[in-house]
């Protein structure tokens, strides 16, 4: 059983309990809208759970300490990545509403730094160096600019708010994490050729190779004194309904202004570019016009031009795949009494009121 503390008076009452392990989390996403399910969002933003003490302590796992800034900054990142989806007016709802879901997350991510550690699981020199330049070269490959890893870190720390010490560490534990769940939860059981052959017959229209998202990017840099007139200008251009890729080409400050800023990507250089990007170009459809958002220092307005699905691929060339999804099949059911015995006689204290986790 896990052992949870709630406190509630910050002034030092308290009230403890013993509770039932809560809910494992396969994916972050998929936590956030379980425990969304299961918690509840809070009735007013700034009702029962405002932080009193920013300075303070949000939950100790095991004598080890997350901090109410640590909460802090991994919501803001979460706000900052959904920048365009949260009307401002509703920005300070959000944080409230995520504060539970994301200190459930840095939780987790404590009992599996404390498992790692017993594991003796140590990263190689250079490794976050590595990390680095490889997400950094994506990253170039992806936008068609030439960036350093300099460039990359003031980017980040501009749009995230998190410096270099801060996104080294975080790299460093997510990192290890990794590790971890490689060692433990990778399967060493072979799939058969037989197996491989089945699940290919039920579902052959599944197998295709990569799909091609093309889009076009118009930029229009933020600390530009006329900035907000070409927007308003463009926008007007939109309404008028004017050639989009013109529009690119007459007004647009990016690195393909001379090709109406013409992007054609796979999924992973589309995840290579910084968010919101990403999560914006899915949700458009061929057509569809993104409207304003803010990225790098400068204002996005983005036209999905299509989306090629790839070609279907015979058995040769999808088993690699299919041996993928079966071996990750085992490892989910793994993966389960994994996360579970994390939680195994955890002492877990919260310090924030109002915060309760639910049981199984």
């Amino acid at each position: 059983m896990v052992k949870m503390k709630n406190i509630f008076n910050l002034q030092g009452g308290q009230g403890a309990k013993t509770i039932a392990p809560p809910p494992h989390s396969r994916i972050a996403l998929i936590l956030l809208l379980g425990l969304v399910l299961l918690c509840g969002g809070p009735t007013s933003p700034l009702g029962a759970q405002e932080l009193i003490h920013e300075n303070g302590f949000a939950a100790r796992i095991d004598g080890k300490v997350i901090t109410l800034a640590e909460l802090n900054l991994e919501i803001q990142r979460q706000i900052t990545s959904a920048r365009g989806d949260i009307p401002d007016s509703q920005i300070e709802y959000e944080k409230a509403r995520l504060r539970p879901l994301v200190l459930r997350v840095l939780i987790e991510r404590q009992l599996l730094l404390q498992k790692a550690t017993h594991e003796a699981i140590i990263l190689p020199p250079k490794t976050i160096d590595k990390f680095l330049q490889d997400r950094v070269a994506r990253l170039s490959q992806a936008e068609g600019t030439r960036y350093s890893v300099d460039d990359y870190l003031a980017l980040w720390e501009k749009e995230f708010g998190e410096n270099e010490v801060q996104l080294r560490k975080r790299l460093s534990e997510e990192l290890r994490i990794d590790e971890l769940r490689r060692r433990t939860l990778r399967n060493t059981r072979n799939i058969s050729p037989r197996k491989l052959r089945e699940y290919y017959k039920g579902h052959a229209d599944e197998f295709r190779g990569e799909s091609q998202t093309t889009f076009r990017q118009l930029l229009v840099a933020d600390d530009d004194p006329d900035s907000h007139k070409m927007r308003i200008e463009i926008d007007r251009a939109l309404e008028a309904e004017e050639d989009f890729e013109g529009l690119v080409k007459k007004w647009s400050m990016g690195p393909r202004r001379d090709i109406g800023g013409l992007y054609s990507l796979t999924d992973k250089d589309l995840d290579s570019r910084f968010p919101p990007v990403p999560e914006i170009v899915r949700r458009l459809k061929p057509g569809e016009i993104s409207g304003w958002f803010m990225c790098r220092g400068y204002g996005h307005n983005i036209k999905l031009v299509e989306i090629s699905p790839g070609t279907l691929l015979d058995f040769s060339r999808a088993q690699d795949q299919i041996r993928s999804i079966l071996t990750r099949e085992l490892e989910d059911k793994k993966r389960e009494e994994f996360e579970l015995s994390l939680w195994k006689d955890a002492v877990i204290e919260i310090f924030i009121p109002g915060i309760e986790f639910p049981k199984l």
